[in-house]
């Protein structure tokens, strides 16, 4: 099952300090209740995330172009084990107010040795909405994570 899911959220925060926190990828574990670990492999970062049971997803993936701090592409590396498959790209803006405004996309698929798990993954993300819900929760937290450290707390998020 193929999913892309595109959020647009306004932090209220400045902008450098949206893009330092999203790359501080090992700070991850402690703001965001999915994510179990985050480790390095070579020039690229492995997440491993609360999935579909009885597996967690598990991914790696590297910047592919970076121009601090307004965008960054990224997907995933071949060649290394994981079973979800991702690209993508952030891209932040300055809003009025001396936020940011981040605009996220993310496309990919999960996939699995073994047939069953494969179908049982599509049954289990067709019902319980995975793993799009659980890119929409990850960044409710990065936000009031975002806020809390500068000063403001209040959610809200937007599909597009």
């Amino acid at each position: 099952m193929r999913f892309r899911e595109e959020l647009i959220l306004n932090i209220r925060a400045p902008r450098e300090a949206v893009w330092a926190a999203f790359q501080d990828f090992s700070s991850w574990p402690s703001w965001a209740k999915a994510i179990k670990e985050v480790s390095r492999v070579g020039t690229a970062w492995r997440f491993r995330a609360r999935g579909q049971p009885p597996v967690d997803l598990v991914w790696v993936a590297e910047a592919t172009e970076r121009q601090a701090p307004e965008f960054l592409k990224f997907q995933s590396v071949p060649g290394v084990a994981h079973n979800l498959e991702l690209s993508g790209w952030l891209r932040l803006s300055e809003t009025e107010d001396g936020g940011t405004h981040m605009e996220l996309l993310v496309e990919g698929h999960p996939h699995y040795d073994s047939p069953l798990l494969d179908k049982a993954a599509d049954w289990y993300a067709s019902v319980f909405g995975e793993p799009n819900k659980l890119l929409k929760v990850t960044f409710e937290q990065f936000k009031d994570h975002l806020e809390k450290m500068h000063g403001h707390h209040e959610l809200s998020v937007s599909t597009a």
